[in-house]
């Protein structure tokens, strides 16, 4: 009994970290696109610093997941847990690199002048921390049912990603004078739809840590970006 205590208390513990990582990644996600929008250069460097400290958390988590695996022996629910930790942590540090490319696109062109597309972004990544945040919640619930809502949400957050091109096509084509913009703007929301697949990965793994299974979680598309979507020196510069 005292050994199952002190694998939940650890277990605990690392949920804490999780929880304080994602904290991180959603505040970076919002900031990205802030920043996008001001075209604050400075405020990359700021996202470095929040970048390297999502890495050390991260390995922190792993390395206290390894610990309890390698030396406390935990019962089955206990391993499924801490594997989810370790596969959930490896996520948010994901999304937060596609966070700073996001934020990064303010660095390839010094002014916008596309406020309605800047404005379908800033929603793109509103409905990614939310349901970053909702994923994590149901981690800390052992709510499954959460979890899997979860997918919907993406199913919503596809259709706004094609909402947020077709007006960036639209854009290039009717004002070649901004489309090099456009074209870095679609850039930034691709990379807040790769930030919204991540988090149906968390999905899948709250699903497998409760019940042991990903449930009808779908595995995340990796799909390459469309052609059509950017110029092949753009993508080689974000």
């Amino acid at each position: 009994m005292i050994r199952e205590q002190e694998v939940s208390g650890d277990l605990q513990d690392l949920r804490g970290e999780l929880m304080a990582l994602g904290g991180i990644v959603e505040t970076m996600l919002l900031e990205s696109v802030d920043l996008l929008k001001r075209c604050d250069l400075d405020g990359l460097e700021r996202l470095g610093d929040d970048e390297r400290r999502i890495g050390e958390i991260r390995l922190a988590i792993e390395m206290g997941c390894m610990h309890i695996i390698s030396t406390q022996r935990p019962k089955e629910r206990e391993l499924r847990t801490a594997v989810a930790l370790v596969e959930i942590a490896s996520e948010l540090e994901r999304i937060g690199e596609h966070a700073k490319r996001v934020a990064r696109a303010n660095s390839l062109t010094l002014e916008h002048h596309l406020r309605r597309p800047l404005v379908s972004i800033h929603h793109l990544a509103t409905e990614v921390q939310a349901m970053l945040d909702k994923a994590l919640e149901s981690f800390v619930r052992c709510d499954v049912a959460a979890a899997q809502s979860v997918l919907c949400d993406a199913q919503a957050l596809d259709a706004l990603y094609r909402t947020v091109y077709q007006e960036l096509l639209v854009v290039m084509s009717s004002s070649p004078r901004v489309a090099t913009q456009a074209i870095y703007l679609s850039r930034a929301a691709y990379n807040l739809k790769r930030a919204g697949e991540r988090v149906t990965g968390i999905a899948e793994w709250v699903s497998f840590a409760v019940v042991g299974t990903m449930g009808d979680a779908h595995p995340i598309r990796r799909e390459p970006v469309p052609p059509s979507e950017v110029s092949g020196q753009a993508a080689a510069t974000i």
